[in-house]
């Protein structure tokens, strides 16, 4: 654990001089992304991001003095895990490496036999030919949660290993089949398992999240794009787990055709979560496309949330066969209201349902 005293501050750092009355509005997620056009990793990017965060406070549902929740999902850190790779003796330059990936899993509070989960994943990914290099708790500070969040605070552990085997445009397909697996196999629940992202969450607002992870505020976490939510909870309560991102995207949506979106996930043979938002599920449905269907993250979005007929007669010829086709096939997964900012490799979606319900 770190030892430094804790500190109840605010973000004198991250908070704007210029906020509007508009911000008082409270109906919906907040969703910031902060992106360098220039590919370069810095820590600014990440703390703007904690910024917007900030300032959209009023974005997260709050019961009890207590956030609904904020997440931020971000490029592996990897000069810190190039540091956390030399500590324990093997070589820094891994980390550089693309087959290298960083788990962040949470194992539920109510796990009576800690050791047991953790060597059934481990043996999980033994099984998969992975390299594990690294494994150890995460550096928390559990004084920063509210009460409510100290009750349901899970086991947080990361994972950090090198996948050795098949080829590199298979790495991303192998850490979703795995994940896949440790999900069925076990309670834990996967919060990023990935060669290009970490994704790190809270139950409480920007400033719980800021001050749980000491990770975020290390000058040397560096990142050329993070994507950052607040939750609004609407139809299902408020956890750890539930705390926006799962694999690929963040959303704000009230998916009013979630029955259909589940059957037809069902149908092309998308493996749930058990007990999902419509959120869960959404994010379920596009990493498998994308891993076991190998479209693209864009074109797994446009199969999602197809644009209405009236526009698709606007495109090309070529474009309308193609769009028409695949809407006779499966239809629209899902309708809004939804705003999407969706990340896989170096590639982001920025969308919104195909009537703009939720704006973006």
């Amino acid at each position: 654990m770190d030892k430094e005293p804790f500190q109840q501050r605010s973000f004198n750092w991250l908070t704007s001089q210029d906020v509007k009355s508009w911000l008082d509005e409270r109906d919906a997620c907040a969703l910031v992304a902060a992106v360098r056009k220039d590919g370069v990793a810095t820590h600014g990017n990440l703390k703007r991001a904690l910024a917007a965060l900030s300032i959209m406070g009023h974005r997260a549902g709050e019961v009890n003095g207590e956030g609904d929740g904020v997440g931020v999902m971000t490029d592996i850190p990897r000069i810190l895990w190039s540091h956390a790779l030399e500590q324990e003796g093997k070589p820094g330059w891994l980390a550089e490496d693309r087959r290298f990936f960083v788990g962040h899993l949470m194992i539920p509070n109510t796990e009576t036999d800690l050791t047991a989960a953790k060597e059934k994943v481990l043996s999980l990914i033994k099984a998969k030919g992975i390299d594990l290099l690294l494994e150890r708790p995460m550096l928390t500070r559990p004084q920063a949660l509210g009460k409510m969040a100290r009750q349901q605070v899970p086991y947080l552990w990361q994972v950090a290993g090198v996948v050795s085997n098949g080829p590199l445009e298979n790495v991303e397909r192998t850490l979703f089949s795995l994940a896949l697996e440790i999900e069925k196999s076990t309670d834990v629940s996967i919060a990023s398992l990935s060669s290009n992202v970490v994704v790190y969450k809270v139950r409480g607002s920007s400033e719980t999240l800021y001050q749980y992870y000491p990770e975020l505020r290390n000058p040397d976490f560096t990142t050329a794009i993070t994507i950052g939510h607040a939750r609004y909870s609407t139809n299902t309560a408020t956890s750890f787990e539930r705390v926006l991102f799962f694999f690929n995207d963040t959303a704000t949506t009230e998916i009013y055709t979630i029955a259909r979106l589940r059957e037809q996930s069902q149908m092309l043979g998308v493996d749930l979560p058990v007990g999902g938002s419509d959120s869960q599920d959404l994010d379920r449905l596009l990493s498998t496309l994308i891993h076991h269907y190998h479209f693209s993250l864009t074109e797994a979005m446009e199969l999602a949330f197809p644009p209405i007929l009236t526009e698709v007669d606007k495109l090309p010829p070529e474009l309308q066969t193609i769009y028409k086709y695949y809407r006779q096939a499966l239809g629209p997964f899902a309708q809004g209201p939804a705003g999407i900012i969706s990340r896989f490799g170096d590639e982001c979606v920025f969308s919104v349902d195909a009537l703009g319900l939720r704006p973006l």
